[in-house]
């Protein structure tokens, strides 16, 4: 075993000196590749065993305070379920903080693990669509063809999961162009609905969607609370609009996604492919794609977006781009539908990095512990977040 693995080996065992921490320390700032420094610990990881034990957390603890940035940002990619995995991975992130998405060897060192201490899950596909009549169909993973009839309607799910809402025979009855069906996502729940016209819409978690039951014969209408990613079918005789928070989309067929959460400060579409109008008030907007347009009280601002962390939900992924972490628990919040309470000054550090939705909701609050230097306590479904 090399000298540099005798001295991590030591430290991580929780046996270290203050002349250890030094050398270790000292190891990480050396001007040698990471790649040197990757291989050192991937064969440390390969002859060490860890105890799942609060000295070993403690270590953790440590050394993710000594490596992360002075001003509070962390970088980081969490798929950990042991602490010894989690030790060794941090000091890669340590050594790599400014790669957004961190090494590709932690895929390969973290494998197996023990259960974590606390463990609630992920959201999943679960909706419900209340029908114009009054009557409520419950959506979630189960395989079901044909869900059921209203009038000339057909609603039935396909082999992707996604529910189709179908017209059997034309129509533009005037009688169904104003009664409205609602399509809703609990907290911890997403899901896609393909309207009549062929437009997809995912909603994320704590959304809903009002449709007509037919469109009428000049424009596709509907209003959003939430959040959701529209595939508009093109149609440019009959314009598709988007009603959100006091804010109209207009489009006639396009990609783009709104976030309209009513705890959100701000409305924020962003344009993939397309031509998009956001009007508020007498303010009105054209955004390319590419373009994110921010509604806030009276105004509207059009900027570059960051397109991978727009599209982060909808690929399964948490993307935190100097993010307040007070912004970031309410998006952890949604999608595993806990509660929020704080106890003190809500904290106003800032955070970036990418987590996967998919996994135990320890394994997302542990890296903002650290780096929001704060802590989280879990009861039951609700997150105490003190200083």
């Amino acid at each position: 075993m090399s000298r540099i693995n005798q001295i991590c080996k030591l430290f991580f065992q929780n046996n270290y000196s203050k002349d250890l921490q030094q050398k270790f320390f000292g190891w990480l700032s050396m001007p040698v590749s990471m790649e040197q420094k990757e291989e050192a610990l991937k064969e440390l990881w390969e002859s060490i065993e860890l105890p799942f034990d609060a000295a070993a957390e403690a270590s953790y603890l440590k050394v993710y305070e000594r490596i992360s940035p002075a001003e509070n940002k962390v970088h980081f990619l969490m798929r950990f379920r042991w602490v010894a995995a989690a030790v060794i991975a941090v000091v890669l992130l340590g050594i790599a903080f400014y790669s957004f998405n961190g090494s590709q060897v932690l895929n390969q060192l973290v494998a197996l693990g023990k259960p974590v201490k606390y463990h609630i899950n992920p959201g999943t596909n679960k909706a419900t669509l209340r029908l114009a009549d009054g009557s409520t169909i419950n959506l979630d993973n189960s395989a079901e063809p044909s869900l059921t009839n209203y009038g000339n309607i057909q609603i039935k799910k396909n082999s992707n999961g996604q529910i189709i809402y179908q017209v059997i025979a034309d129509s533009t009855d005037t009688e169904f162009a104003s009664t409205y069906n609602v399509f809703t996502t609990p907290k911890g729940g997403q899901y896609e609905i393909i309207l009549a016209d062929g437009s997809k819409v995912l909603l994320n978690a704590n959304s809903s969607l009002t449709f007509p039951t037919v469109f009428s014969a000049t424009q596709r209408y509907v209003v959003l609370k939430g959040e959701a990613y529209f595939e508009i079918a093109k149609n440019k005789k009959k314009p598709f609009k988007v009603s959100a928070n006091g804010t109209e989309i207009k489009v006639l067929g396009t990609h783009f996604n709104v976030m309209a959460y009513e705890d959100e400060p701000e409305l924020k579409t962003t344009l993939f492919e397309g031509s998009v109008q956001v009007g508020k008030n007498n303010v009105i907007k054209v955004i390319k794609p590419g373009q994110q347009a921010t509604t806030y009280q009276n105004k509207i601002e059009v900027s570059k977006a960051n397109l991978d962390e727009v599209m982060a939900w909808r690929n399964g992924y948490f993307i935190f781009k100097d993010e307040s972490i007070e912004s970031a628990i309410r998006k952890i919040a949604r999608w595993y539908d806990v509660e929020i309470i704080y106890k003190g000054a809500i904290p106003t550090n800032e955070i970036s990095g990418r987590i996967s939705r998919y996994q135990n909701i320890w394994d997302v609050l542990k890296p903002l512990e650290v780096a929001g230097s704060i802590h989280f306590k879990l009861e039951g479904r609700r997150i105490i977040v003190m200083p």
